[in-house]
C-alpha cells in the first residue's frame, strides 16, 4: 500500500514538471544592439545548449550589428544566452538570458531573429523579432 501510496503522489510532481518545460526557439538571425552612451567591445552572445557563439569586435552608441554564429549557417536551437562585453569604462560584463518562447513558433519550429539590447550599467535583454 505505501509504494502504491507514494507513486500517486509522484506522479503530480512528475506532471507538472513536464508541463513546465518549454521547446527551443529556433534561431536563424541575431542582432546586438548598443543601447548605451559608448562604444562596447568584445562582445560574445552564447547560446545553450547548443553551444553556439557568435563575436563582434565593437558596437558604436545606437548601433546595431549582426553577429553571425558558429555552426555553419543551420538555424539553432537554443534556450539560453550567455551575453559579454565590455564597456566604455572598461568594465567587463556578463548576462545570463533565458530566450522568449512564442509557444506556436516553437512548436512549428519556425526560425525566429533574436535582437540582444545592451543597455548602461550591465544590463540587457534579448526580443522575438520577425513575428
Amino acid at each position: 500500500m505505501r509504494i502504491w501510496l507514494s507513486a500517486f503522489a509522484a506522479f503530480p510532481l512528475l506532471f507538472s514538471l513536464l508541463a513546465c518545460t518549454k521547446s527551443p526557439v529556433m534561431i536563424d538571425r541575431v542582432l546586438v544592439q548598443n543601447a548605451t552612451v559608448g562604444r562596447i567591445t568584445d562582445v560574445t552572445v552564447r547560446h545553450e545548449p547548443t553551444k553556439k557563439f557568435g563575436a563582434v569586435n565593437a558596437i558604436l552608441p545606437g548601433k546595431a550589428l549582426e553577429i553571425g554564429l558558429s555552426g555553419g549557417g543551420q538555424p539553432l536551437l537554443a534556450q539560453q544566452a550567455f551575453v559579454q562585453w565590455r564597456d566604455a569604462d572598461d568594465h567587463e560584463w556578463t548576462v545570463v538570458l533565458d530566450l522568449p518562447s512564442e509557444q506556436n513558433t516553437a512548436e512549428e519550429k519556425q526560425p525566429v531573429s533574436l535582437i540582444y539590447i545592451i543597455y548602461p550599467s550591465g544590463r540587457a535583454n534579448v526580443r522575438l523579432r520577425g513575428l
